[in-house]
């Protein structure tokens, strides 16, 4: 019976782990356009997929998002695209991990994420630098967490 729960538990993680997809990298927005990266982005011309012919690069200070302005101060949006490096990992402090834009899983104390997880409210994403867990602006210490859950299937 022991090992039926090591099982169930180790399904369990990896399940975990698939529910979580790549960021909205090089995927056509509402805004049409395609971020690359943090700062750079293509067009889409009403279409779904990407023109790969130019490379568009937002202003200094500024970063790709799915706004209609497409670029825009880090401080008041975060980017759409970007580093996944800090995902699931747990925050300086050990308090918290964010496990996608807007979801996060306490740490306890711990190196590793537990499974007690929690949703930020709306408007508000996950920054492993700031003590609140979600927040409404970046700032350019912040640690996002560039991957966006995957919709649970509806049947």
């Amino acid at each position: 019976m022991s090992h039926f729960i090591h099982v169930f538990i180790v399904v369990a993680a990896l399940i975990w782990q698939l529910d979580i997809v790549q960021s909205n990298c090089d995927v056509c927005q509402a805004n049409d356009a395609a971020c690359v990266n943090q700062t750079s982005y293509k067009l889409c011309f009403g279409k779904n997929i990407p023109n790969n012919d130019q490379i568009f690069t937002c202003p200094d200070g500024l970063v790709c998002t799915d706004k209609a302005q497409i670029c825009f101060q880090r401080s008041e949006v975060p980017a759409s695209c970007g580093d996944n490096d800090s995902c699931g990992l747990c925050n300086e402090s050990k308090t918290f991990a964010c496990t996608s834009r807007n979801t996060f899983s306490f740490c306890f104390g711990a190196t590793k994420p537990t499974t007690v997880n929690g949703t930020c409210p709306a408007g508000r994403f996950c920054d492993a630098s700031d003590v609140n867990i979600c927040v409404s602006t970046a700032t350019a210490n912040s640690i996002i967490c560039h991957l966006d859950k995957v919709p649970e299937s509806t049947g």
